[in-house]
């Protein structure tokens, strides 16, 4: 009987030590897995370090890798997976619309061209063309590279009773003032005797183009929160420019 107690005392001791083994061996590695499953996925996303304007040259000290919850990657950013050089190989390149700090970097708003500047900050389908400009004509010299304006065409000479003005364009983009663009706009407004470069449709520079012929262009500077950024932005006023020939008045510019 004693003999019997001991045999089971022992077995019993036995599988004790065998359970805290597997226990020992086994729960490290469950205490892993579960760690693992809890902790978030990230990928790194490659972003903007400063506001970047529209035709600013993307720098080195632009860009920096950021780590972003794997299921928040906006569509298209750039991520060091699928881009591992993308810190290189962007530097040089031109913004065609905003970038704002933090923002992830997209391809589809830079360009890699080695044609002018203006051309490539360009839409495609759209066309710049320069007008003279006065200062007392454009908001008093406060108009910017990138605002948005209506395109007014006075006709008449001083003095006369027949002198008329009339907004042929409304909503054109600015692209710059002489040389200066949206990207190096700091300090400089319109001065008195200056181009001013609009983006326009092909139709619309036609318009423009004859009504510099007709009379003074003027730019009125519309608010910021009245100014479309996106869609068929610039609009007609009234169908065109028109003109008085032999007593005969007609439409140019829009048809």
């Amino acid at each position: 009987m004693r003999y019997a107690r001991l045999l089971v005392l022992g077995v019993a001791l036995g599988a004790g030590l065998l359970a805290a083994r597997m226990v020992m061996d086994s729960g490290p590695a469950d205490v892993a897995e579960d760690t693992q499953a809890v902790a978030p996925s990230t990928l790194p996303v490659l972003v903007s370090t400063r506001d970047i304007k529209l035709g600013d040259q993307i720098q080195a000290t632009d860009l920096s890798w950021v780590d972003w919850p794997i299921e928040v990657v906006p569509q298209g950013a750039i991520t060091r997976e699928s881009q591992p050089d993308a810190e290189q190989t962007l530097v040089g390149q031109i913004a065609k619309a905003p970038i704002y700090v933090g923002e992830p970097i997209r391809e589809q708003r830079l360009i890699n061209t080695e044609r002018g500047f203006m051309a490539a900050i360009l839409p495609k389908g759209m066309r710049a063309i320069a007008v003279a400009v006065e200062a007392e004509t454009t908001a008093g010299g406060f108009i910017l590279p990138g605002d948005k304006v209506d395109v007014i065409l006075t006709k008449g000479s001083e003095g006369s009773s027949r002198v008329s003005s009339e907004t042929i364009l409304e909503n054109v983009r600015v692209l710059a003032i002489d040389t200066t663009t949206a990207g190096e706009q700091a300090e400089k407004t319109l001065q008195p005797d200056r181009t001013a470069t609009l983006e326009l449709s092909p139709q619309q520079a036609e318009t423009v183009s004859l009504a510099q012929q007709l009379g003074k262009i003027s730019l009125a500077l519309r608010s910021a929160q009245d100014s479309a950024d996106s869609g068929p932005e610039q609009t007609t006023g009234r169908g065109g420019v028109s003109f008085v020939k032999y007593g005969v008045s007609s439409q140019a510019g829009a048809q």
